[in-house]
């Protein structure tokens, strides 16, 4: 039976699951795989844990664990890029392979750490760093393998996705559904990686560097949060028969490349628009395979370290992935050029002749109008909501629109502009 010796940093939510897990699994993991997972150090920085079962080590200095000459590998559930970046450095140069949650380091340094783990023959897991208990990263690395990804589009924030759906499906404001994530936990006191789409554009480059075998330059990524969307949007997307998602999304085109995290009306009768609350999906469209999606929980401690377990079975069967023959120079191409029918909602006086100014700026830049709507019912204080959806247009294109749009002194307020993904 081969012994692996595992060193954990990080005991908040996720790390306390994972300890749980590794020691409660302790038999089966032995039975069904002949390895035996014995965690035998715990950096804490407190000093302390809540779990009584374990009967190792606690090392209060971070860094000197990946120090200890009988650990095989160091978890990292710490989070963030700094301890963790010199966690993850000093493990591989000790000759430790790692695994991690870690989204923020894989998408800012995993270049630099795989590397480092290729030229010291160790694997680095992180499969818990994107879909939470979602097998992603294993599906595109394995499974996958021998297709070319055509495109990805998912739903990678629970938090954004619970937001939205109780704004869709309970007819809550933006605010009280934020309320009710934090309640439950799915939010953060502070949310607001979660909300301005940091979280998602992290995951997002992680997924387009496996779909695209290449190195992402984070600042090709375009981004987008969801605190502008209001339950009117809402409203007139599902008159429309759309609903908004939080969306992240990869096209190769083929001559072009575009990755993204934003907003999106999504078709009702679509995989990733029946998805709801805090449930991650990923559907992936290949070449020999069409379509496939993968569906699950996307965060919490028991699924996120369920990852973490798949990971270290990995390196128990010897597994050592080297990631950077995926390192390859590719062309991202800028988001100015990405071209997508359009959702533009004006907040206009009720005045005689708004229609044809508007109308008249649109023909000037050649664009189609495919729907306008004048929202009658919804006028106050003299101010009346006009939806437009825009054939399809560029980045470039749309934003100029909008610009001189917002010039018009009939128009009021800045112009709420959301894309449909088909």
């Amino acid at each position: 039976m081969k012994t692996v010796n595992i060193a954990l940093c990080g005991t908040g939510n996720v790390g306390s699951s994972f300890m749980d897990l590794v020691l409660k699994n302790k038999q089966k993991i032995k039975s069904n795989f002949d390895v035996d997972f014995n965690l035998l150090l715990i950096g804490s920085r407190k000093g302390e844990i809540n779990n009584t079962e374990f009967k190792g080590v606690l090392e209060k200095d971070i860094l000197k664990v990946p120090l200890k000459d009988e650990i095989d590998v160091v978890v990292e559930l710490i989070g963030g890029t700094d301890i963790s970046y010199e966690l993850a450095k000093s493990s591989l140069e000790n000759g430790k392979h790692f695994v991690t949650a870690n989204k923020a380091l894989i998408a800012e340094k995993g270049s630099e750490l795989f590397e480092l783990a290729s030229k010291n023959n160790l694997h680095i897991g992180f499969e818990a760093s994107v879909g939470g208990g979602i097998p992603i990263i294993r599906t595109l690395r394995d499974g996958l393998i021998s297709n070319k990804v055509n495109w990805f589009k998912g739903i990678l924030n629970g938090t954004s996705n619970y937001i939205l759906s109780k704004m869709y499906l309970e007819n809550q404001t933006y605010e009280s559904a934020l309320e009710a994530a934090q309640e439950l936990g799915f939010a953060e006191p502070d949310p607001t990686f979660d909300i301005d789409g940091t979280d998602a554009y992290q995951k997002t480059s992680i997924l387009s560097f496996l779909s695209f075998n290449g190195e992402i330059q984070m600042d090709k990524i375009y981004r987008e949060g969801i605190n502008m969307i209001e339950p009117l949007d809402m409203e007139y997307g599902k008159e429309l028969g759309y609903v908004i998602k939080p969306l992240s999304l990869g096209i190769n085109y083929g001559e072009k490349l575009f990755i993204g995290s934003f907003p999106a009306f999504i078709k009702k009768n679509e995989i990733l628009a029946n998805v709801n609350f805090e449930t991650n999906v990923i559907e992936i469209n290949s070449e020999n395979l069409n379509s496939t999606a993968y569906q699950g929980p996307g965060a919490g401690g028991y699924p996120t370290s369920t990852s973490v377990m798949n990971d270290l079975i990995d390196i128990a069967k010897g597994k050592v992935f080297d990631y950077s023959n995926l390192l390859n120079s590719i062309e991202i191409d800028n988001f100015d050029d990405f071209k997508a029918t359009r959702y533009l909602r004006l907040m206009v006086l009720d005045q005689p002749g708004v229609v044809a100014e508007i109308s008249k700026l649109i023909a000037e830049k050649n664009l189609s109008i495919d729907n306008l709507i004048q929202k009658e019912k919804q006028k106050s204080d003299g101010i009346i909501p006009i939806v437009i959806v825009l054939g399809e247009c560029s980045e470039k294109v749309a934003n100029s629109l909008i610009n001189d749009l917002e010039e018009l002194s009939k128009v009021k307020d800045p112009i709420q502009q959301i894309r449909f993904i088909d």
